[in-house]
């Protein structure tokens, strides 16, 4: 899956993630996920008849979160939704490549981060932020905790959320790996899962052979 041109990043640079098989992975570029996600869609709800009858639906809201998250320069994204006897379990991840002025300066989380106190409330918005080491990339500024986001009917929508920054200085970029859930009464478990999944993140040089798995796709950023 090739990402979007990055100006100024000179020659290739890609990565690997690796998300649980229950996971899908949503086609973000514009000219082929009009195709692909109806696609998916329909590999995903054939035989549950409840949810094909709802297929155009849920074909336009992955359609609309795909261009959303392409826009706002996303180049891999992510999501699940597990079915339980309260309802489904839904979220997602998304991998974006951006220009950090810092360059090889380690910022620490607080100064990448807002931090928001937790109040008595476990429902209320709140952002902790610390360090946290993953594994063959080192240390790296985290954000995590519950917020309000804006829904594109004009309201918020409150989430859980983890946002992990992973510095590339060379290139004066960083990756940034961000993962959501609307379900606050799954916070901990979910803020948990969100920590497996970014441990398995890693940048890999294009020129250089990457030993994936089957549940690790190789994702490319490349600028002209």
């Amino acid at each position: 899956m090739s990402g979007p041109a990055v100006a100024g990043l000179e020659g290739r640079l890609g990565y690997v993630i690796s998300v649980p098989q229950s996971w899908y992975e949503l086609e973000l570029r514009p000219g082929v996920r009009d195709q692909a996600i109806p696609r998916l869609v329909e590999e995903r709800v054939r035989g549950n008849e409840q949810l094909w009858a709802q297929r155009r639906g849920i074909e336009k809201l992955l359609l609309e979160h795909a261009a959303r998250a392409w826009d706002s320069g996303a180049t891999y994204a992510a999501g699940f939704s597990l079915p339980t006897e309260e309802g489904p379990v839904t979220g997602s991840l998304t991998v974006t490549l951006v220009e950090d002025p810092a360059g090889e300066v380690v910022l620490a989380p607080e100064e990448r981060f807002r931090q928001v106190p937790r109040t008595g409330d476990l429902l209320a918005p709140y952002a902790h932020t610390s360090m946290v080491d993953i594994p063959r990339i080192g240390a790296c500024p985290r954000s995590s905790g519950i917020d309000d986001a804006p829904a594109p009917d004009g309201g918020l929508i409150r989430h859980v959320f983890m946002v992990t920054a992973v510095p590339v200085p060379e290139h004066r970029r960083t990756f940034l790996i961000s993962a959501s859930s609307p379900v606050l009464a799954l916070a901990d478990a979910l803020l948990d899962l969100f920590d497996a999944v970014t441990s398995t993140f890693r940048v890999v040089p294009l020129d250089e052979p990457s030993p994936t798995t089957p549940q690790e796709e190789l994702v490319d950023v490349q600028a002209d």
